[in-house]
């Protein structure tokens, strides 16, 4: 395991209570439900789940949904949260996101956040997205631009690429962010059909990505 994944299994693992950040949706993904529906969408990876918070957001909305991490803390607290809410439409699997354990073409949509890593795994792991949706299939992803404060902090390892400390609920661990520009977006998406890449109103800071395959 990584320094930057046995970080965050530490950090999952001295949690007491789930946190309100960690129970908090993104408004990107909320706004974006709708239109998940309509376009016919039923079977969704939440990729790098985490905590679950999206898992159960989109199970509640009524869609097949697999949330796969890296963390077992993380997962032991997504089931944990599924089973209180009685969902049944939720499975989680443990693994990395440059090996994803999926059939090619067999998910509708996959939604995370991939700027925790290298710019090799980042490349890998757009390739396997590609790989596992369907046609027409949806990537949606909220990702750290160039434009972010931190960007350039901590200690660089690599073009765009830094190891920065975070600060959650008083714990403080180092954590790897690439940051992207708009046209390294579209060049790492280039196999989808269409791609579609702007600034968040919330949170100007990062890219909004939708890449329909």
């Amino acid at each position: 395991m990584s320094k930057a994944n046995s970080n965050w299994e530490r950090y999952y693992s001295t949690l007491k209570q789930m946190s309100r950040r960690l129970r908090k949706t993104a408004k990107f993904i909320v706004d974006t439900l709708p239109d998940m529906k309509n376009h016919k969408v039923e079977k969704v990876l939440d990729l790098g789940c985490g905590a679950g918070r999206h898992c159960v957001l989109l199970a509640s909305s009524g869609f097949e949904v697999v949330g796969i991490d890296i963390s077992k803390n993380a997962l032991e607290m997504a089931r944990k949260w599924v089973l209180q809410e009685k969902l049944r439409n939720v499975a989680f699997v443990r693994a990395t996101m440059t090996n994803l354990p999926f059939n090619n073409c067999c998910l509708d949509a996959v939604i995370s956040v991939i700027h925790h890593a290298f710019k090799k795994d980042i490349v890998t792991t757009a390739n396997e997205i590609f790989r596992i949706l369907s046609k027409n299939g949806w990537f949606l992803a909220n990702l750290a631009s160039v434009a972010d404060p931190r960007f350039g902090t901590g200690k660089r390892l690599e073009d765009n690429t830094f190891w920065i400390t975070e600060a959650f609920e008083e714990e403080h661990f180092g954590e790897l962010h690439h940051f992207f520009t708009k046209s390294e977006l579209f060049r790492l998406f280039r196999n989808f059909f269409n791609k579609k890449v702007a600034r968040m109103k919330d949170k100007p800071n990062y890219w909004k990505v939708l890449a329909i395959k």
